[in-house]
This record gives C-alpha cells, structure tokens and sequence, in this order.
C-alpha cells in the first residue's frame, strides 16, 4: 500500500492548474451535496481543509459534463 499524498488547498491548486480557486471553494462548499465529502478526498483537521490529491483527482475526473 502506497502513502497517499496529503496536499494543502494552495499545493491542490498548483497540481491541478485547471482548477480555479473560485470552483475549488464551490464544490467544498457544496461537498455534502456533490459527493466530495463521502468520497474521502477531503480532510478537516481544524480550521483547514487538507486533500487526498490521487482520490480528489479521481473524484474530479468523474465528474463528467452532461
């Protein structure tokens, strides 16, 4: 089993250069709603969100546009 990688928003955000802050903030606030907080990509310890950067991107990708 491999260490997943553990990155900050600002790391997530230079890893996926697509991904604009303004989204980023949409789909955490809406995280319940959309998924992102069952799918185990996203980490809150304290007042910072954390990502699991390999299950956020494939969180990401199956998102397709309908």
């Amino acid at each position: 089993m491999t260490t997943p990688t553990i990155v900050s928003r600002k790391q997530l955000l230079e890893a996926v250069p697509g991904l604009e802050p303004k989204t980023l903030n949409y789909l955490l606030r809406n995280r319940h709603a959309n998924g992102l907080a069952a799918s185990g990509a996203i980490l809150h310890p304290g007042n910072a969100f954390l990502f699991v950067q390999e299950v956020f991107v494939d969180w990401l990708l199956s998102r397709k546009a309908a």
